[in-house]
């Protein structure tokens, strides 16, 4: 026999209604121990409801008049002038055009860069490097195609 256990605690509550309550109803008519169940439900909840202190009536009437005064304030207030926005955006602000200054201004030098200084000057560090190598005493061959694939191939196999 089926027992309106999850539907009882709703129906005591009123929440239930139609074809539901029907059947919630119908049951309870026939069945002792739901009722009793059902009983012991409607108590617990009247007891509840004495301990639970009764909400404060609402002042509609102040409420608006408070509600209005915030609006009108507001309103007065306007939009705050470039002098009271905070702090952060103004130091934001003087970061961004230091930058902006840095990298228009800040990266032009008195005297323009040679870039074949900085290449002869790397190259130069490891000159002790390419001594050993016997290609590199000629650095035009080093655009033929043909003598770079041959340098994989071992010393003694080479042509020429």
């Amino acid at each position: 026999m089926w027992h309106p256990e999850t539907e009882l605690s709703a129906f005591v509550r009123g929440e239930l209604g139609g074809p539901e309550y029907d059947r919630v109803a119908h049951h309870l008519a026939a069945c002792a121990g739901c009722q009793s169940l059902r009983d012991d439900l409607q108590n617990i909840l009247n007891d509840l409801g004495r301990t639970v202190p009764a909400p404060p009536a609402v002042a509609w009437a102040r409420y608006r008049a408070e509600l209005q005064n915030k609006r009108e304030a507001r309103a007065r207030q306007g939009r705050p002038t470039w002098w009271r926005w905070p702090a952060p955006l103004a130091l934001a602000t003087g970061l961004a055009a230091v930058l902006i200054f840095l990298a228009l201004e800040g990266g032009r030098t008195s005297q323009p860069r040679d870039i074949a200084a900085f290449d002869e000057a790397a190259i130069g560090r490891r000159l002790e490097l390419l001594r050993d190598y016997r290609v590199v005493e000629r650095l035009d061959l080093l655009e033929d195609w043909d003598i770079l694939r041959s340098l994989d191939t071992p010393t003694g196999q080479r042509e020429g």
